[in-house]
């Protein structure tokens, strides 16, 4: 290589680590909200942050340009998963202990339907589309489920048995396909949407609690809380390709537009930060036993909620 083609190859990965290195996390505020905040979900444009409030039966509603709690409303016993249809004009709730998921109208904050679903939901995700919504359900016993619900209707389409403690799931950017983690027997689950079969299960790291797509689609990031490490698995061939070791027990993980990862490392009670290719940026500390960590829809802002200190703490990105 002649001199001149290595000073530059140098330059570009010297301003690549410095470009990297310019990224920060800020915290710029810590938000009282109600009693055990557990998931939270941001409106499509961004104005308005719902949280769910396990322990007070209740649902948070923070002004996102004011940084401050403007409302509360009651959100059904144990409210523990919480989504936004893309219209905006619908909240689902899961309610832990009594197999219901709340649908509320999210202009006036009223309950408009109680949808019975499986014994224990956990979490819930609606699809890119708005069509349906899909509910993961710990169910009874050794196996777990994924429920099945059209939006427009609240009825209940149809159901899915998958592996033990299902905790959380993500929709594909056209719909048709879930993925789905269960805590308890250590898999990921990949489901038709239309047929509602399950195309294959995956075996990824121990006690996996969360997952994120990449912005292409093509890499789905796998937070495994028992092996402290993130797996990444191939949508195209449908298989782990390997796994990165971060902080103790990761819980939740989010992908920006850009590529960059969020994980909450509950163990460690920090936030930290990774480049697309998973090199480590930052990580900050966040309040005590976090739960879940949501992105702005203009990659400004990360919030994150934290479960023992009734608090949802407000980070700027610099990028």
């Amino acid at each position: 290589m002649k001199t001149n083609q290595l000073t530059r190859v140098v330059l570009l990965i010297l301003i690549g680590l410095t470009s990297l290195s310019a990224v920060r996390l800020t915290q710029v505020k810590k938000i009282k909200v109600g009693d055990s905040p557990t998931y939270a979900a941001i409106s499509p444009d961004g104005r308005l942050l719902f949280v769910a409030n396990f322990a007070s039966d209740e649902i948070s509603v923070i002004d996102t340009a004011s940084l401050r709690t403007i409302k509360k409303f009651y959100g059904g016993h144990e409210p523990v998963g919480i989504a936004i249809t893309p219209d905006a004009d619908k909240i689902f709730v899961t309610n832990l202990a009594g197999g219901l998921i709340k649908v509320i109208d999210a202009k006036t904050y009223e309950i408009t339907d109680d949808i019975k679903v499986g014994d224990t939901p956990s979490n819930i995700t609606i699809s890119p589309r708005g069509g349906q919504a899909f509910v993961t359900n710990y169910g009874r016993g050794r196996i777990g489920r994924v429920d099945f619900i059209d939006t427009s209707t609240h009825r209940v389409l149809g159901e899915v048995e998958v592996g033990v403690r299902p905790l959380a799931a993500v929709v594909s950017e056209l719909g048709d396909r879930l993925y789905v983690v269960c805590g308890g027997s250590n898999d990921l689950y990949v489901i038709d949407t239309a047929t509602r079969k399950v195309i294959t299960k995956l075996p990824v790291g121990q006690a996996p609690d969360a997952l994120a797509l990449s912005p292409d689609g093509n890499t789905l990031y796998v937070s495994n809380s028992g092996t402290n490490d993130i797996s990444l698995v191939d949508l195209i061939d449908l298989k782990e390709v390997r796994r990165e070791k971060v902080g103790s027990k990761p819980f939740s993980i989010a992908v920006n537009q850009d590529g960059f990862i969020f994980v909450v490392e509950s163990g460690d009670k920090t936030l930290s930060l990774f480049s697309p290719d998973f090199e480590k940026i930052t990580t900050v500390k966040v309040g005590d036993r976090p739960i879940d960590v949501e992105l702005s829809p203009d990659g400004r802002f990360a919030y994150v909620t934290a479960e023992q200190d009734n608090r949802v703490l407000v980070y700027e990105i610099h990028p």
